[in-house]
């Protein structure tokens, strides 16, 4: 379960730089243009959404439990993130903080399905 915690630490963090690539290098640099402040506001709030998921792995006996939250939680973060346009508006950037509170639901339905995934294979 320790390398499942480690690769959700780290795709957390890297998730959001990650899924811009495809969009060419301005939609990517839309995201690393803030420098290292921008580095650690986006670390800070996307902690909310990697550090549930992680929390969730705690409530598991088993390694394949957490698949549910993993998915429920890292591919709507990904399509967020892959298609939010900053230039789009002088306020975009506050939309950011609220990404990874949004993926809090499904990463709780996740988080859900897996504890019953877990609790179906302790039988």
């Amino acid at each position: 379960m320790l390398i499942i915690r480690i690769a959700i630490v780290v795709v957390g963090i890297l998730l959001p730089y990650l899924v811009r690539i495809p969009g060419g290098s301005s939609w990517l640099h839309q995201y690393t243009n803030g420098g290292i402040a921008g580095f650690l506001f986006f670390g800070a709030f996307n902690a909310i959404a990697w550090g549930a998921i992680l929390a969730c792995t705690f409530l598991y006996k088993r390694k394949l439990s957490a698949i549910a939250p993993v998915l429920f939680g890292f591919i709507p973060l990904a399509w967020v993130h892959s298609i939010y346009d900053l230039s789009s508006d002088a306020q975009a950037a506050i939309g950011l903080v609220f990404i990874p509170i949004y993926a809090l639901v499904p990463i709780a339905i996740g988080g859900v399905i897996g504890y019953l995934i877990d609790r179906q294979a302790t039988r």
